[in-house]
């Protein structure tokens, strides 16, 4: 979920390196790679070079240095989602990716004017279903100002949280739920997917912008207790890549966080992953013109073993006109006006999405049974060469795509945002080696394995939307 601000651009183009599949990154990624021996994508030889540290109050920092243009990114992590929240306090987080931009206690209300007048660019914040993440790119000159920022936002920002302030934010939230879902066309069913996927007493259940109920039933006590809880140096990641000198990075950061009061990082929830334990049917019916059949399934959590052949799956299904998906309900049967495959990798549990949109005068049955036979022939005979080399190619060009900047968009991308989510997940922020040989890895047999094993038709939710006119009457099939 995007906190959308308004901050100045400094147009700059972030060229920063050269990658191409099979050859040497730039200086700062180095490491020869042999031409394979075949026509498969090999792995690239890709590696972050970094440093990882702790301070005594429990924040990990994550240093990673590239001097070859004047640029600086912070990322910094708390590692808080709706798969920590309290029971009804669903939203808590996403809540506090807004009101971490409301002030605190010695930057006031001037974040955003502070960064616009430095030039900054990318700044942002967005939550995701295990953490909470913020930042922002600069020139590298202000670092230190960077960190005081978020030093301050780390320690104080509940010192300067009134009543006004949270209930403006807390209507922003509303509306955003209201733009997202609500009001959003397949807003409504996307949300009866997920709650079906997840249902209450699951972390994930009520998506991650949490429930209208909660929301309006938040005080700003439990807000305070909120903050108290997770927004703590033992409970973040900060990751600073760019131009910077690594041991003045080290006093720098020392010098802004060392003294936050350190308090006990909380205990994560215990939720084995588990396959939908039985099959569940929705019918939707949404102020819509097209009908639409989705199909959403529990799949093994995010850089798991299985984790990598999902991803190479739902790549050979959607993704592009040559996947399997759109050749054969877009350009093959005209049954659908658009397709779609995707995956979601997560700290409890992934969740792999079908999804095809049904042309004009084309029954929704018709689609559903076409998707179907999609998925049974390929599990039955897992994909072709040509769909499992250009299915794992997409994958590595899109890693290379994000090597190419400091801080991506949304926060998980760029290489900052590539080490943070390595070492969330994995433990490990130099992972990137590992991951990139395990999609190359990934066989024919594996695809047809884990569709097999996790994409079944007893362990799925099935929504239908059904397009109803604005009177109320239906108007599909």
């Amino acid at each position: 979920m995007n906190h959308v601000r308004a901050v100045a651009r400094l147009g700059a183009v972030f060229a920063l390196l050269t990658f191409r599949l099979g050859s040497v990154l730039a200086a700062s990624l180095p490491v020869p790679v042999q031409p394979p021996a075949s026509n498969a994508p090999a792995a690239p030889a890709a590696s972050i070079p970094f440093e990882k540290l702790e301070l005594g109050n429990g924040l990990t920092v994550i240093l990673h240095s590239d001097r070859s243009l004047p640029l600086v990114a912070v990322n910094i992590w708390y590692h808080v989602g709706p798969a920590n929240e309290p029971a009804h306090r669903s939203g808590f987080a996403h809540l506090f990716e807004h009101l971490m931009f409301e002030g605190s206690k010695h930057v006031g209300h001037e974040f955003d004017h502070v960064l616009e007048s430095i030039g900054a660019t990318n700044s942002n914040g967005t939550t995701s279903w295990d953490r909470t993440d913020y930042f922002e790119t600069a020139p590298s000159e202000n670092l230190e100002l960077l960190l005081w920022l978020e030093s301050d936002r780390m320690g104080f920002m509940v010192d300067t949280l009134t009543q006004d302030r949270l209930d403006v934010q807390r209507d922003v939230v509303k509306n955003e739920r209201r733009q997202s879902y609500e009001n959003a066309p397949y807003g409504p069913s996307s949300l009866a997917l997920l709650n079906a996927l997840f249902p209450e007493g699951h972390p994930y259940h009520g998506a991650v912008i949490g429930s209208m109920q909660d929301l309006s039933d938040a005080s700003l006590a439990d807000v305070v207790d909120f903050f108290r809880a997770y927004y703590a140096p033992s409970n973040a990641t900060l990751c600073i890549a760019g131009d910077f000198d690594v041991a003045q990075a080290k006093a720098l950061v020392t010098r802004y966080f060392r003294t936050l009061p350190d308090r006990a990082r909380p205990e994560g929830k215990a939720f084995p992953y588990a396959p939908l334990s039985k099959p569940e049917r929705l019918v939707v019916s949404e102020p819509v013109s097209l009908a639409q059949v989705s199909f959403g399934y529990r799949t093994p959590p995010a850089y798991s073993v299985d984790d990598p052949a999902v991803q190479v799956a739902m790549a050979v299904l959607g993704g592009g006109k040559a996947t399997r998906l759109y050749q054969r309900l877009v350009v093959q049967t005209k049954l659908a006006a658009d397709v779609s495959a995707s995956v979601e990798s997560n700290q409890l549990s992934s969740i792999a999405s079908l999804s095809a949109t049904v042309a004009t005068g084309k029954s929704s049955a018709t689609v559903e049974r076409e998707l179907d036979a999609v998925l049974a022939a390929l599990t039955k005979t897992g994909p072709s060469k040509a769909e499992l080399e250009r299915a794992k190619r997409r994958i590595l060009v899109g890693v290379a795509s994000e090597l190419e900047l400091l801080n991506g968009p949304g926060g998980e991308s760029g290489r900052a945002g590539l080490l943070q989510r390595f070492h969330q997940y994995t433990g490990d922020p130099g992972y990137l080696p590992k991951y990139l040989a395990q999609i190359s890895n990934v066989s024919a047999a594996d695809v047809s394995r884990v569709l097999k094993e996790s994409l079944r038709p007893d362990a799925r939710v099935v929504v239908l939307t059904q397009p109803r006119a604005e009177n109320g009457a239906e108007n599909g099939k």
